[in-house]
């Protein structure tokens, strides 16, 4: 069915197509944009028989251009005249196209240019010979065919060539994309596993709390309930972590992919960050502008979470700006001495003085929806403060004045990164 579609639309464009042409030679030879696009849609449609498509176009094309022919000069064997050459030049072109490319074993671009030269020459002396009944042609119309035919090779190659280059920039544009959005991802799950990873330190003390209750419970004078009580919170908190353990161990089997490449430079990170904040911004139709500034180059092995430290900053600044009009965001990256600094800053609304000492701490959030009263869970900062810490051995600091803006500095030990 979709061959018999794509057979009726290559038939519909051609016959189109043949209305661009200029007459040649004699009445009813035309020159025709048709014969460019042909080749072009064999190209393209390789799965279709070229034989039926030619014979398929040779009816639809002619008889078009016979209706058009026909309504201006009111005569049917004139029409049959002009357009009925017209036929035998399709058929033949599908049969020579099918013995020349169709059945050929080693198919490349150069067998289809010359494919396409020939087809456009001998069918044109098929429809030729039957407009002068051979007798009338000479070697004046038979060299301007040859250049005719190689004129419109010439251009079939610069679209199929120019085709094929739009289809690999395409092809590159959804790549860089699935591993832009791919890295992004993975950055987001790697951090969660990070945060899980502490908290289950926090489950074992709670545990070990829970069975020291119990033991006191145990040596003294309590209620035989609370005992019991107490011991089964003991084993519920360690029936839950094996289960947090699991499920950690499933995400990191999760995780190994082909984006855990060993090192990725800095401005790569940065520069895959940069796309996805236009991105976000253009989408939330928001008026900031961002500056990226990276003065200084080298490679990180545990670029995840690099990203996620930059990311999580990032995102709260725009949070900051929301609708603000003329927003900027800006992040510079710099070396100093033995040291590399990272500083996001903003135009946002700032962070109150009172809040600035807690700011890093997990479960501390300033922002709640003001419709269902649900706060966040505020793990952005304290992921920030402790990636930089625990795994690049660095610092943040933050300085902020209400409705001026926020700066945030990191600060990495160069050595970490191999300098």
């Amino acid at each position: 069915m979709n061959k018999l579609k794509h057979t009726l639309l290559i038939a519909t464009c051609v016959a189109l197509a043949s209305q661009f042409h200029f007459n040649y030679f004699i009445q009813g030879f035309i020159i025709t944009l048709s014969v460019i696009l042909l080749p072009i849609f064999l190209y393209n449609y390789a799965e279709l028989n070229p034989v039926i498509v030619g014979f398929v176009t040779g009816i639809v094309s002619p008889f078009f251009r016979g209706v058009i022919e026909y309504m201006e000069i009111k005569d049917l064997p004139i029409t049959w005249i002009m357009v009925g050459p017209d036929v035998f030049f399709y058929f033949a072109y599908g049969i020579f196209y099918y013995f020349l490319y169709y059945r050929a074993v080693k198919k490349d671009i150069t067998r289809f240019v010359l494919t396409a030269f020939l087809c456009d020459f001998l069918s044109n002396i098929v429809e030729m010979s039957i407009r002068t009944s051979i007798v009338g042609m000479n070697i004046e119309i038979i060299r301007n065919l040859v250049v005719i035919a190689a004129t419109r090779a010439s251009i079939v190659l610069g679209v199929i060539i120019s085709i094929r280059h739009y289809k690999a920039f395409l092809a590159k544009e959804e790549h860089e994309e699935r591993y832009r959005r791919l890295m992004l991802l993975t950055s987001s799950f790697k951090s969660e596993i990070y945060f899980m990873n502490k908290n289950i330190k926090e489950i074992e003390d709670v545990m070990k709390k829970s069975y020291f209750a119990y033991k006191v419970i145990s040596e003294n004078d309590y209620p035989y309930e609370l005992k019991h009580l107490a011991l089964d919170i003991a084993k519920d908190v360690h029936e839950i972590k094996k289960d947090y353990i699991r499920v950690i161990s499933g995400l990191k089997q999760m995780s190994k992919d082909k984006t855990n490449c060993n090192r990725m430079s800095i401005k790569d990170i940065i520069s895959i960050l940069e796309i996805d904040t236009k991105e976000y911004i253009r989408l939330n139709d928001l008026d900031i502008e961002i500056f990226f500034n990276v003065k200084v180059n080298f490679n990180v092995a545990e670029h995840f979470y690099l990203m996620s430290i930059l990311r999580n900053l990032i995102n709260n600044s725009i949070e900051a700006m929301g609708k603000k009009k003329k927003g900027f965001l800006k992040l510079d990256i710099y070396d100093q001495g033995k040291d590399y600094v990272f500083n996001v800053s903003d135009n946002g609304e700032g962070i109150k003085e009172d809040n600035i000492h807690y700011i890093f701490n997990p479960g501390f959030s300033t922002k709640f929806d003001e419709e269902t009263g649900d706060i966040e869970r505020g793990l952005g900062l304290a992921l920030v403060r402790d990636l930089a810490r625990d795994v690049f051995q660095g610092y943040i600091s933050v300085k902020s004045e209400i409705n001026k803006g926020t700066s945030f500095t990191i600060v990495f030990p160069s050595r970490i990164f191999g300098r």
